[in-house]
């Protein structure tokens, strides 16, 4: 332990006087804390969003709730029309009454992006189909979906190993290259735990200055209780593993005994690889393997559902007359009942496109997630999407529950209109509403693992070459 320490004292001294050491360090502080500072103020604009949504949700209620009062009192003289009828139960549900389903970010929403730019925090769920209201509203421009977003996920994974890798790429071969290599060996008394101790050094500033500005960071936007969160040890947790697996790729190569700009050339190209190619190559090989069904076709199948259903619906109305002539109409129920045969006919077959496109994204789940084992920062990545809650997993579960009180809404509406029930005051109190799940249950585990067992075999590689050093 004490020729540990002294490498690790003797190298701290050597890194205090190197002035690029310092500036690479201030630029990674600098991105933490700027990456946390926008993340903040993305935090602040869903959080904006969901609290429209509710107070809009309220008004229109209360609106609907006030008319009401007015029809049963006789206060109201005019014929209201159907979709402005708050007794109307077919047109109700559509979209006068309809409820919020809102995902509201976690504490630590602001250290990744994740999924969230890809789903409104915020659903209006309608009786109408899925397509209607899950894929109404585009929440980014697709500009800036293509070249992402500069969050904290995006530092640690990308800027964080080039700070590692650039201390840490020669402290063995950059001793041999200037001769003190041949001195360190012969004053320590185990060669092995010296060199360790310096390479500890180097590593130990990259990560200490991620951790303190994530710190720092997450206390100024988030306030000292996210701090204190067991979200935030995990986060520490992956930037502590994370900075181990690559000192440990960066020490292994550097053991080889080549030289520095070999080292280099080799931890450029695979950091290339790992942070770019191999996550690229894994999401394609899924999307190629199991394809998703287009969306557009999705809207399309249920156009020409809803226009079946409205050809359907005219000639058994014709049929009708034809056979009963000279029979009073009501023309309002016939509308109400034209309505509902249309988004019935939608709703069927939309939800049997959106059944395929969840089996097809399962598959692609389950293969993505066998194969991105392969790739250390997508390992990463999928920990910090999940403790900010934005991870693929909560907003699956997002999704699952609004398919369950889309259900129980259109039971609520549409049992009332095909009986040609008037809604009353009651009914609007006894509406339905989303079972929101508050905060989030971050699966760290399996992505430390494996991060952490790549990192484990290059430390035994390295240190095994490290042992048999040599000037």
């Amino acid at each position: 332990m004490s020729a540990f320490l002294a490498g690790l004292r003797y190298e701290a001294l050597t890194l205090r006087r190197e002035r690029a050491v310092w500036l690479a360090l201030f630029a990674l502080v600098a991105s933490v804390l700027f990456s946390l500072h926008t993340g903040a103020a993305r935090v602040e604009a869903q959080q904006s969003v969901v609290a429209a949504a509710r107070a809009d949700e309220a008004q229109r209620l209360e609106g609907l709730k006030k008319t009401l009062a007015k029809i049963e009192r006789g206060d109201l003289k005019e014929d209201l029309p159907p979709f402005r009828d708050p007794r109307n139960a077919a047109y109700m549900g559509g979209g006068p009454a309809a409820r919020v389903a809102a995902l509201a970010p976690t504490p630590l929403a602001l250290a990744a992006v994740g999924q969230s730019d890809l789903f409104p925090p915020v659903v209006k769920v309608t009786t109408g189909s899925k397509d209607s209201f899950l894929f109404s509203d585009e929440i980014e421009n697709p500009a800036n979906l293509m070249s992402g977003s500069t969050d904290l996920a995006f530092v640690i994974l990308f800027v964080y190993p080039l700070v590692v890798l650039a201390l840490a790429f020669n402290f063995l071969a950059g001793e041999r290259e200037q001769g003190t290599l041949a001195m360190t060996l012969a004053a320590a008394r185990r060669p092995g735990a010296t060199l360790a101790g310096k390479l500890a050094a180097r590593v130990l500033a990259p990560v200490a200055a991620a951790l303190l500005s994530a710190a720092l960071g997450v206390a100024l936007f988030a306030g000292w209780s996210a701090v204190a969160s067991a979200g935030f040890a995990q986060l520490c947790a992956v930037i502590l593993v994370y900075g181990a697996f690559w000192a440990a790729l960066a020490a292994a190569v550097d053991a080889l005994g080549r030289s520095s700009a070999f080292n280099a050339l080799t931890l450029a190209g695979a950091w290339v690889v790992l942070t770019m190619l191999a996550p690229a190559s894994v999401n394609s090989l899924a999307g190629y393997a199991y394809p998703a069904p287009s969306r557009i076709g999705m809207v399309l199948a249920a156009r020409a559902a809803s226009i079946d259903a409205d050809k359907a619906r005219d000639a058994a109305l014709a049929r009708y007359v034809e056979e009963h002539p000279g029979e009073r109409r009501d023309r309002g129920r016939e509308a109400a009942l034209r309505r509902l045969a249309t988004q019935d006919a939608a709703f069927q077959r939309v939800e049997g496109v959106v059944a395929e496109h969840d089996a097809q994204l399962s598959q692609q789940r389950a293969l993505t997630d066998r194969l991105e084992f392969l790739s250390p920062p997508l390992l990463a990545h999928r920990a910090l999407a999940d403790i900010a809650g934005a991870g693929e997993a909560r907003y699956r579960g997002f999704l699952e529950r609004i398919g369950a009180f889309h259900e129980e809404w259109r039971a609520f509406f549409l049992s009332r209109a095909k009986a040609a029930t008037a809604l009353a005051a009651a009914d609007y109190d006894a509406l339905p509403r989303f079972a929101e799940k508050v905060g989030s249950n971050a699966e760290t585990a399996a992505p430390l693992m494996g991060v952490l067992a790549p990192t484990l075999l290059l430390t035994a590689f390295a240190w095994r070459r490290l042992l048999r050093a040599k000037p």
